[in-house]
């Protein structure tokens, strides 16, 4: 399986919400990685990732985030591994966190 490095400041808006949607993943790309580390992310926005077909996630460059959209990975069908060890600095998770998964 083909796995996305991402860049994650790329998808970073000006008050450090990091937003990926599934139409951004390239066809055949199965495993998404936000490995390095950002400290500028500190959010995710609703629907991140949601209903895209992936089947594993590395968040571990997220370690800033303190927020957590609606719908974060919502609908991942074939989502097998997330790490979720970066949260240790979350303050809120919005509805439906991993839900349908």
């Amino acid at each position: 399986d083909r796995i996305l490095r991402l860049d994650t400041p790329t998808f970073t808006d000006d008050t450090g919400c990091l937003d990926f949607k599934k139409e951004w993943i390239p066809e055949g790309v199965l495993n998404i990685c936000f490995a390095n580390p950002q400290p500028s992310v500190t959010s995710t926005a609703r629907n991140f990732l949601s209903r895209s077909k992936i089947t594993s996630v590395d968040l571990l460059g997220l370690r800033n985030v303190t927020a957590v959209g609606k719908n974060f990975l919502s609908g991942c069908s074939s989502l097998v591994s997330v790490d979720l060890s970066f949260f240790t600095s979350v303050e809120s998770i919005a509805a439906f966190f991993l839900t349908d998964c």
